[in-house]
């Protein structure tokens, strides 16, 4: 499975795995956590239950895989877009600042550990004045200061500057950031931004890097930049593609690291599930029947579930036949049968068989409308009645029009066996409609390099949203030539209504807002939205505070052993 991700703050996107299966299989009940299977309709906010720090036992080695590493993909720098790629922030995440804690429900507070206070001063100009902790140090025992922060926004919104990073709307909204003292910092923004919060998801970087174009671009290409977490790596080996992290031994933060030593490994997507049953792994992100039968098999196993953000579809290319027509795109969006798609994806999780109807929102976030089943629909006859009337004849079981047959392929990446059947799922769709659809499967090294370079006429993968989904959703959609906008369609009325949303503060105004941007979205149809998925992942037992939910952060000074 393969999933970008729209990071808030840096509107990254990223390379994943998404989990997905679009056929048919049997599934296998699993190992009984605390709670029985969740039922269909619902799953929880957070998939464990919280550990007192105190109940965790002193050591222990973790042991957890990625697909792909930062030398894999080009950079360590967690603020280079070439680091926006899932595997990677998860692997860095331990040695990252994360400046706001987000508990169960999405809402967020400061980070002791590395800002006293965040805090809106002023709504006229809009003004957030961040009072850091002076206890934060460097590894060589620097302190973290505002000027190393100021440094990190400028560099990470510095793509029109030849920084090599993603775009995000809330660097655009940037006026000034000034530094106070040492430990004090304002940032001014040129008007209202609904989203200023999402700034402070920025990984700090020490000054002299993100000051240093050419460092940040390309000096880190195959070792870490400094840690500012409560790990650090402390061996990197890129020939056995095996990592290691240690304590950061100045760590200054209320709790000391529990665990010995993290390693990460990586591991290919298909042999994940064996690597945890044979105890070479100790967490599993389940994708599909087969990886849930296998982690459930092992002794001891914990099967967590919960809600997630992330969220499947399907793109078109809107700069090549077919799909640089309208009336092709809304046609093959109705002929989708995104609710089997669902359907045979999800239940065989345990996991509630939920179309997606927004490309903004995710089921029970605020402002979740289903946009797409009131604009777009699902219907087989209107969608021929469509083709036809864009002059489209249907003959012996294809369309033609000007001598040319519509057909398509959609692009996978080979041996993803999860983005395979989602696309298998849209070929027996399509097939009722006398439309033909292959598969041109790619090496996954290459999936992205050829989708951001325009080759292909159809994608499927998963976008994972933020906690900020109206601004981090933007750069998908607009402008035309953005980095995220794979499409390459776009409407001009976007770029305004983001604005207006953007600097809306009243959240119900706001809301409408975004439901005026989806109902363009619908008509330009860049893509279709499938479903949300879940999250679930399977645990050895005894490990806690690791694991599935859908908003709360992740806490890597809390998490360790039980026994």
């Amino acid at each position: 499975m393969i999933r970008k991700t729209a990071l808030a703050g840096l509107a990254g996107l990223a390379v994943g795995v998404l989990a997905l299966s679009a056929c048919a299989g049997g599934t296998a009940s699993p190992t009984e956590s605390s709670s029985s299977a969740p039922s269909p309709e619902s799953l929880p906010l957070v998939g464990y239950e919280d550990v007192a720090y105190g109940d965790l036992v002193d050591g222990g080695v973790l042991n957890l895989a990625v697909s792909s590493s930062p030398t894999d993909e080009g950079s360590w720098n967690p603020n280079h877009a070439l680091a926006a790629n899932v595997d990677v922030q998860d692997l860095l995440e331990p040695t990252l600042s994360t400046m706001w804690i987000v508990a169960d429900d999405g809402t967020w507070t400061a980070n002791p550990d590395y800002a006293t206070s965040i805090e809106l001063t002023s709504e006229e100009p809009q003004t957030v004045t961040v009072t850091l902790n002076e206890k934060a140090v460097w590894p060589d025992g620097t302190p973290i200061t505002a000027n190393d922060y100021a440094a990190t926004y400028a560099a990470a919104g510095g793509a029109a500057d030849g920084y090599e990073t993603v775009p995000s709307s809330v660097f655009d909204a940037i006026a000034s950031v000034d530094v106070v003292s040492d430990f004090e910092y304002t940032v001014e923004f040129s008007g209202a931004y609904a989203d200023w919060a999402s700034l402070f998801s920025t990984p700090v970087l020490p000054a002299a890097i993100a000051n240093d174009k050419e460092a940040f671009n390309t000096g880190f290409a195959s070792e870490p930049v400094p840690s500012a977490g409560p790990y650090m790596v402390s061996a990197v080996d890129n020939n056995a593609k095996i990592y290691t992290m240690v304590p950061n031994p100045v760590w200054w933060g209320e709790n000391a690291p529990k665990l010995d030593t993290i390693t990460w490994k990586v591991v290919s997507q298909e042999s994940l599930p064996q690597s945890f049953a044979n105890d070479e792994i100790d967490a599993l992100t389940i994708q599909t029947p087969d990886a849930l039968e296998t982690a459930s098999s092992k002794t001891g196993a914990v099967i967590q579930r919960s809600g997630g953000v992330t969220w499947s579809h399907v793109t078109f290319n809107g700069q090549a036949a077919p799909f640089d027509d309208v009336d092709v795109r809304h046609a093959v969006g109705m002929a989708i049968d995104r609710e089997l798609i669902a359907r045979v994806a999800n239940e065989p999780l345990g996991a509630p068989a939920a179309t997606l109807g927004d490309w903004i929102f995710m089921p029970g976030q605020a402002g979740y409308t289903d946009v797409f089943g009131e604009e777009v629909g699902s219907d087989l006859e209107a969608a021929a009645a469509l083709l036809e009337e864009a002059g489209w004849e249907n003959a012996d079981g294809a369309w033609t029009k000007d001598g040319e047959t519509l057909e398509f392929a959609v692009t996978v990446p080979a041996g993803t066996q999860s983005n395979i059947n989602r696309a298998l799922g849209v070929v027996d769709s399509l097939a009722r409609l006398d439309i033909k659809v292959s598969l041109n499967e790619v090496a996954s090294e290459e999936y992205f390099t050829n989708i951001e370079a325009g080759d292909f006429q159809a994608v499927t993968f998963g976008w994972q949203g933020t906690l900020f989904p109206i601004s981090s959703a933007e750069t998908i959609y607009t402008p035309a030539d953005s980095p995220q906008n794979y499409s390459r369609i776009t409407d001009d009325r976007l770029a305004d209504l983001w604005a207006k949303a953007n600097a809306e503060l009243d959240p119900e105004a706001r809301l409408a807002i975004a439901n005026e941007i989806s109902v363009v979205i619908a008509e330009i149809l860049p893509s279709v939205p499938i479903y949300p998925y879940p999250e679930v992942v399977a645990t050895d037992a005894g490990l806690a505070n690791y694991g599935t939910a859908t908003f709360k952060s992740n806490r890597w000074d809390l998490v360790g052993f039980t026994e």
